[in-house]
Parts: structure tokens; C-alpha cells; sequence
């Protein structure tokens, strides 16, 4: 996640495929093993040792912005998958035609269109760098760009997630802490699975939050944790 974030349920049995590119193969989150999220800031950074996974930023920090060293960090991991900065703003400079075709002043509409576009760049940014993943996750956080409007926050965040599922993924979750998620979306409930941000320095004060905070209220399938400099994810 962003280093700008300083704070950045039951276990799984059949297998998520993580990443088929650069230096990917098929692993999943399981149970008790902990990963790293790397992106931009750690570009010269070693991987820990024994790291089960990776999750790869695509973008540099913002929508629409590249994380330069993706495909060097990928191939650091033995598996992998993918996360993606969204937000939403209706002053952009982005384009917010299609899919839908909005109405004039239909500020929801343009949303979606933004997050569906922003999702699309996103993946063929990251199908470029030879980094390709199934998995990917919306990383959701104050610190980048929101209206106040959290209906319209939402309509970008489904637009987000169903252009990355319409361009190949088979699973979009989302990456956030409670309170972001009710800031920026009103508390929203779309049944998507979570990775929570927790704020905490180690494995045993972190896997607290894999019950009770399902902010999204899906099945949280990983919980972070930041140590020395890096942010570690644990599998739930």
C-alpha cells in the first residue's frame, strides 16, 4: 500500500490463483502463512525470506499512475496478485464516457464510467509489464481522491471491479480499514471479500482482525500488518 498510510474467516481450502505471468504460478492465501505488498516505495527493497506470496501494486500511489517497477517486484515472488489505487473525483480531467451512456448531470453514472475506465487502464498497464494476475484487489483509502458524495464513491469502486472482471479476473476484493470504508462509501455492504489493514506491528496482534471486520461484508481472506519498513499479510 501507499506508505503515506502509516497504520497500513474461516481458512481457505481450494485455491485462488494468484498470478500466470513474469515469474508467477498458482498458490493461494492459505491459512497461517504471511506474504508481502509491495509497490513503488520498495522498489529497492529485499523480499523477507520465506515470504508464501506477493501483492503487486500496478499503480504508483493514485489512479491512473504506473507503478514503474511492478514487473521487478512480481519477479521476486514465487506467486502473486495484483492491487490497484482507485478513487473517484467529478472534476476529473479522466474520461468518464461509456460503458453507460449518462445523462446530463447523472454525477453516479459518470462514476461508474470513471472506476470502469480506471479499471481497464489498470489492467492492460499491468498486462504491458508482462504482469498478469487473476487476483486483484481495490485498494480503498482517504488519502487518495474522493467526493463527499459516497453514492457516487460506491458507483466508481463497482465500475472498478467490473472492468476487472470483465477484462479476466476471477476475483476482486478490496483492501481498507472500517473506518475509511465508512468515510469514503457510507458503510457500504457489497458483499466483496476484504483484506484489512489493521495498523498493528506484528502476526499475533494482527489476526485478531481476520473475525469482525468485515467492513465490506464478504469473508476476510488477509489482514496487514507494517514491520520494519515493510507491510507483511496474513492469511486468514
Amino acid at each position: 500500500m501507499k506508505r503515506t498510510f502509516a497504520g497500513l474467516i474461516a481458512g481457505i481450502s481450494a485455491a485462488i490463483i494468484l498470478g500466470t505471468g513474469t515469474a508467477s504460478a498458482v498458490g493461494q492465501y492459505t491459512t497461517g502463512t504471511t506474504g508481502n505488498d509491495v509497490s513503488y516505495p520498495n522498489c529497492n527493497k529485499p523480499i523477507p525470506k520465506g515470504s508464501s506470496f506477493g501483492i503487486v501494486g500496478v499503480t504508483g500511489g493514485l489512479g491512473y499512475s504506473t507503478n514503474s517497477c511492478m514487473a521487478s517486484e512480481a519477479a521476486k515472488f514465487k506467486s502473486y496478485s495484483l492491487y490497484v489505487n482507485t478513487g473517484w473525483y467529478d472534476q476529473t480531467t479522466h474520461d468518464t464516457s461509456g460503458p453507460k451512456q449518462c445523462a446530463t448531470g447523472d454525477q453516479q453514472c459518470r462514476a461508474y464510467n470513471y472506476g470502469y475506465n480506471a479499471g481497464v487502464w489498470a489492467w492492460d498497464a499491468a498486462a504491458s509489464a508482462g504482469v498478469r494476475s487473476s487476483t486483484w484487489w481495490l485498494d480503498v483509502e482517504a488519502s487518495n481522491s474522493w467526493n463527499a458524495d459516497t453514492l457516487q464513491n460506491q458507483q466508481s469502486l463497482l465500475g472498478e471491479r467490473d472492468a476487472l472482471l470483465a477484462k479476466g479476473a476471477g476475483f476482486v476484493g478490496v483492501y481498507s480499514t472500517a473506518s475509511m470504508w465508512q468515510q469514503i462509501t457510507g458503510g457500504w455492504k457489497p458483499g466483496w471479500s476484504n483484506w484489512v489493514a489493521t495498523g498493528q506491528s506484528n502476526t499475533l496482534a494482527a489476526r485478531k482482525y481476520c473475525t469482525g471486520y468485515q467492513f465490506a461484508g464478504g469473508t476476510t481472506y488477509l489482514v496487514q500488518y507494517v514491520a520494519n519498513g515493510l507491510d507483511y499479510d496474513y492469511g486468514c
